[in-house]
């Protein structure tokens, strides 16, 4: 007998639907008023529930930011997985179409952006420091992995290339210090920049030298 596909239901469609206008509700204070100033009674007011059951879905403030990285996390590899011509493009072009849907994705939301990295910096910080927070960049990383190991055939893959996904960690959080920073018409500069760099640091990864 085939095995029949589960769907969620309706009690899960429900939870989803409370989870998400949560985070709507706090994605627009946070935009509007700023991380810090926001405070829970607001974000319940706005979504229309009791704060309590705010607190049902998210400890803390953290935590719905927490989420939302999640799914610009969720929604970039998806977007990368989907496109079947990067199945045989080179690394750099991968890489840039990964970090071209997570812009994208974060565009909407950057003054919340820029203060979730100095959330993200002070002791005690989920965004920064909680296990959820490595597991995420863990589940990033790895899935950079995968696409620099399909860019080369079995047994031909640069010595270097082994230390990629950490340094291309580091790397992306430079290139979105570098968006936030961006007064460029459509924050084209940040693409430009980004496609150069990647260029170059496949090119010393794969044992090249910058001409």
């Amino acid at each position: 007998m085939p095995t029949r596909k589960r769907t969620p239901g309706k009690r899960a469609l429900n939870k989803e639907a409370v989870r998400g206008r949560i985070l709507n509700a706090a994605l627009a204070l946070f935009q509007s008023k700023g991380f810090d100033a926001t405070t829970t009674k607001e974000i319940a007011r706005k979504a229309k529930i009791a704060e309590g059951t705010v607190f049902n879905y998210f400890e803390t403030k953290d935590d719905i930011a927490l989420y939302f990285l999640e799914l610009e996390v969720d929604h970039a590899i998806a977007e990368v997985r989907k496109n079947k011509r990067l199945e045989k493009a080179p690394i750099e072009e991968k890489l840039f179409a990964l970090v071209q849907a997570q812009i994208e994705f974060l565009e909407p939301h950057e003054k919340f952006i820029g203060a979730a990295f100095v959330q993200a910096l002070r002791p005690g910080s989920k965004i920064g420091f909680s296990i959820q927070a490595l597991q995420l960049r863990d589940r990033y990383l790895a899935f950079v992995e995968e696409l620099i190991a399909s860019s080369y055939p079995a047994g031909r893959r640069p010595p270097l290339t082994w230390f990629a996904p950490h340094a291309f960690w580091i790397f992306y959080i430079g290139i979105l210090l570098y968006w936030l920073h961006d007064t460029s018409a459509g924050k084209q500069g940040t693409l430009a920049f980004l496609d150069r760099s990647l260029k170059l640091g496949v090119r010393v990864l794969q044992g090249g030298l910058p001409a």
